[in-house]
């Protein structure tokens, strides 16, 4: 009998292990929780500052560790090598740390990633960002790299120009003056013709983008710097002007309200006065972001840098829609991007990838959680 009680104690000891470092098993398993329909973890817990240092790590989440997410480890020791100008010592809201401590990091997490996976405090010290709310509810958004129709020239129904940016400083013209007044033409800055403005729009909201002319060829388009007159959301005064009250909006909707009334198009487009210019990258395929290092679909995020520094490395809880809820997925996340909307500790932004299936996972809005991993 005693052997008998020692082997179903044993199995019990193998299940619960399982249980705990499966990588599929919700954070909450262990701390009955309850998640609002947008990812937000409900708890009367607040952290203070910007970085709350966690005691109690057992509970963590654990990601799986595969050779794309390997990849992206050495790209961000890569990243840190390279950046050598910039902020090299960090204090925010008391959290002080520099950049060798941000190198040791991926240093550390490419030997974690490569061994026996054991918890991550073995490795990191970990510090809980406060999210907007000061409970760590940190808001997840998507962008992604979109394939633009374009002609090499100005013909059929290819009337619209994408341009580069002019010499000196700015602020530049704005999207109305450089579309409706011709503020930029005879300046030889055409690098393509698109077939509407709102098509133009969308890439600049992503800040680069392929565009693939009318023979097949696909060329990346890459950020190449703004007109310096500050961004206004087109969907937000459409709802304002012609919406219905409680109406969602997206850039393809709109689009679809465009086709059917046209004669508005123009008034909605300009309200938007930001323009962001492109280069034209003939020989480099993959897309970057501000740290230059291939961005990685899932792993590769845009911060305000000033709260989450290009090079940090960070586990994340990251929130997963579908149609009855939002579930959380544990992952390792790498700031390799910064995002002109994107502004305080509480909201990041995923890079999703190329194309349709990039457009389809960037359709987030929801609310995950973020820890800062640092070396011990």
């Amino acid at each position: 009998m005693n052997s008998l009680f020692k082997v179903i104690i044993l199995h019990l000891i193998l299940l619960f292990s399982a249980c705990y470092y499966t990588s599929e098993t919700p954070s909450s398993f262990f701390i009955p929780t309850e998640i609002s329909r947008d990812g937000k973890i409900k708890t009367d817990k607040i952290l203070d500052g910007v970085y709350t240092k966690m005691s109690n790590t057992q509970l963590l989440p654990i990601p799986t560790i595969n050779r794309e997410m390997l990849q992206s480890v050495r790209l961000q020791k890569k990243l840190l090598e390279v950046k050598r100008r910039g902020k090299k010592n960090f204090n925010i809201n008391g959290l002080k740390f520099n950049k060798t401590d941000l190198e040791r990091t991926s240093e550390s997490l490419e030997h974690w990633c490569s061994s026996a996976l054991v918890p991550p405090s073995e490795y990191f010290d970990l510090y809980q960002i406060s999210g907007a709310d000061k409970k760590g509810n940190v808001k997840f958004t998507g962008y992604y790299s979109p394939v633009l129709q374009v002609s090499q020239e100005k013909e059929g129904q290819f009337q619209y120009p994408i341009y580069g940016k002019p010499q000196g400083e700015g602020p530049f013209p704005t999207r109305r003056e450089i579309y409706q007044e011709g503020a930029l033409e005879g300046n030889d800055l055409e690098l393509a013709y698109a077939r509407s403005l709102l098509d133009i729009q969308k890439m600049q909201l992503q800040g680069s983008g392929y565009v693939q002319y009318r023979d097949g060829k696909l060329v990346l388009f890459s950020y190449g710097g703004s007109n310096g007159h500050p961004r206004k959301s087109i969907q937000r005064y459409f709802l304002n002007n012609y919406g219905e009250k409680g109406q969602g909006i997206t850039l393809e909707k709109l689009e679809k309200y465009f086709d059917k009334n046209p004669e508005y198009a123009d008034e909605i487009i300009f309200h938007n006065p930001s323009y962001v210019f492109f280069v034209k990258n003939e020989k480099r395929k993959t897309v970057n972001g501000s740290g230059n290092v291939p961005l990685q679909p899932t792993i590769s995020i845009a911060t305000d840098k000033r709260y989450i520094p290009t090079g940090a490395c960070l586990l994340a809880e990251k929130p997963i829609p579908n149609k009855k809820r939002v579930e959380h997925q544990p992952s390792i996340l790498l700031a390799q991007d910064v995002g002109g909307g994107i502004k305080g500790p509480g909201h990041i932004d995923l890079y999703t990838g190329i194309g349709k299936e990039g457009r389809r996972n960037a359709a987030l809005g929801h609310y995950g959680r973020l820890w800062l991993l640092l070396a011990k």
